[in-house]
């Protein structure tokens, strides 16, 4: 595979949205795996640093609701 930007040869590819690249114009951010209630119903959330980012699309920072799926 190449680089999304450069066409050079991809390192790797974007958590978000699979866009393979180069370690040059590789990024991180940290992303969660998943949300869920502990005890006492506090929520808690299972992270991950230093996923790899692509630097070109744009994780949501809140969840989007999507009614129509139920």
């Amino acid at each position: 595979m190449q680089c999304w930007v450069c066409e050079k040869p991809a390192r790797a590819a974007c958590f978000f949205c699979g866009r393979f690249v180069c370690k040059e114009h590789a990024k991180t951010m940290p992303a969660f795996l998943a949300m869920f209630l502990g005890s006492n119903s506090t929520p808690k959330g299972l992270a991950v640093a230093n996923v790899i980012w692509c630097g070109i699309c744009e994780p949501q920072p809140e969840p989007i609701g999507m009614p129509e799926l139920w």
